[in-house]
């Protein structure tokens, strides 16, 4: 009975003492204590009636009252109240000291509160808020920016907001553009390795949110990081930057596979740097990107019993991956240049699978019933009924994807010129226009020569 009733006292001490501690970050007297929660319950009631005015006014006055550590949520409302208040007002001088009391929040935000049970880096995420919102008021000043959105880039890393990553890669962008001449080499090296880490990082990001409005703001990011990509990134450019990152660190393996997925992004394939790279990567890490390279390299050689035996890798090593309707076309395309026919269709249906509406599946298709003409020969007209039938399958692929139409045309043209002439096709019973089932059970149109 004597431990039990110990133990309730010492309960109760430690209930005591926790109620005391509560009430201490309220202030440091019941008199202050009760100024504090006041001003907070009044800036609070004007935040839920969107009176945001008021409530800027009434919070002014919770942090006069209340210890400057009372709530991480006072300099989050804060934040909200000032930018509302900037909004409604004209004034130049006034709107220039709610802008420098912005940046006062957000550092004494990161001074109090560097980490939280729930946020381990919340400086590092604070710190990309206030990057965001310097940008915006102070652009004039791109480095300064840069430097905020780097500094949180590199310590949140896969956790950085889809914000920060966006205003990261566009102030490093400027930093190249209109920077130092001399920095110019560093940054561009920068814009190409970051951006494959970028892609990582937002790739974790959509996976690891559940809040569909989150996953879009990553999406935009990644769209706009492309946007930036696509203006820097030519191989002229790239090849001699990376060239020199490699030779810098000939044992770096995680740098050699950055540059091999930019240099297969961007199909810089044709310089000295690629193969090598290619094969390092392959012999320690086979991977679905290594060896589409490597099937590229000996593809650009004209040796293609070699690039398709590394296409086919590449599929199978790909699995679902995003590239995967890539690695199936270029598979095929080399298939279908060793005539292997039936290995190239059927790469190309298993495209079609993935994307309907792939002109070039469609042409792919083409070329292979093209060049199966010959298993068609029969003596009449069976082997040039395939040129009817491929002329379909070009059709198809200009009518599901206008960016093949030229080539289209082509092959059409071509398939034209070897259709059977009207005397065959008499001579064989056959009239224009009636269906006709080719050798390989696929049914076409009956057309002659012109």
């Amino acid at each position: 009975m004597k431990k039990i009733t110990g133990l309730l006292t010492s309960l109760l001490m430690m209930s005591a003492l926790l109620v005391g501690a509560q009430e201490d970050k309220y202030g440091d007297t019941e008199e202050q204590q009760l100024r504090c929660k006041e001003a907070l319950s009044v800036y609070k009631s004007f935040k839920t009636q969107k009176n945001y005015h008021d409530a800027y006014l009434a919070w002014q006055g919770a942090c006069k009252e209340c210890p400057p550590d009372v709530s991480e949520n006072m300099y989050v409302d804060g934040v909200r109240f000032v930018k509302e208040e900037m909004k409604t007002n004209k004034d130049k001088v006034r709107k220039a000291a709610l802008v420098d009391s912005l940046m006062a929040l957000y550092d004494k935000r990161m001074e109090l509160y560097p980490e939280t049970k729930k946020e381990p880096l919340n400086r590092c995420s604070i710190l990309g808020y206030k990057a965001g919102d310097y940008y915006k008021y102070f652009s004039d000043d791109v480095s300064g920016a840069f430097a905020m959105f780097k500094e949180s880039f590199d310590c949140s890393k896969e956790n950085s907001s889809a914000a920060t990553i966006s205003g990261y890669y566009l102030t490093l962008f400027y930093m190249f553009k209109d920077g130092d001449p001399a920095t110019r080499g560093q940054y561009l090296s920068s814009l190409l390795t970051d951006y494959l880490t970028i892609q990582d990082y937002i790739d974790a990001s959509v996976v690891r949110e559940t809040d569909a409005n989150v996953v879009e703001g990553y999406e935009k990011a990644r769209n706009n990081v492309d946007e930036i990509f696509v203006q820097i990134a030519s191989c002229d450019d790239m090849v001699p930057v990376l060239e020199q990152k490699v030779k810098d660190a000939p044992d770096d393996f995680e740098l050699k596979k950055k540059v091999l997925r930019l240099l297969n992004k961007k199909e810089c394939t044709e310089n000295a740097l690629f193969l090598p790279v290619t094969e390092a990567v392959h012999d320690k890490e086979p991977s679905a990107e290594s060896a589409y390279g490597l099937g590229i390299g000996y593809a650009k050689k004209s040796e293609y019993s070699k690039a398709l035996g590394y296409f086919e890798q590449a599929v199978d090593l790909c699995g679902d991956c995003s590239n995967k309707e890539t690695y199936l076309l270029k598979a095929g395309q080399v298939a279908s240049a060793v005539k292997n026919s039936s290995k190239a269709k059927s790469y190309a249906n298993r495209v079609l699978q993935k994307n309907p509406n792939s002109g070039e599946a469609y042409m792919l298709i083409g070329d292979a019933v093209a060049g199966s003409s010959s298993q068609c020969d029969d003596g009449k007209i069976g082997a040039r009924a395939m040129f009817w039938l491929a002329a379909d399958y070009y059709a198809k692929a200009k009518s599901v994807d206008g960016s093949v139409s030229e080539l289209a045309n082509k092959k059409i043209a071509n398939m034209k010129a070897q259709f059977p002439s009207k005397e065959d096709c008499f001579t064989y019973g056959l009239k224009e226009g009636e269906s006709f089932t080719t050798c390989t059970g696929e049914t076409t149109t009956v057309r002659a020569r012109q």
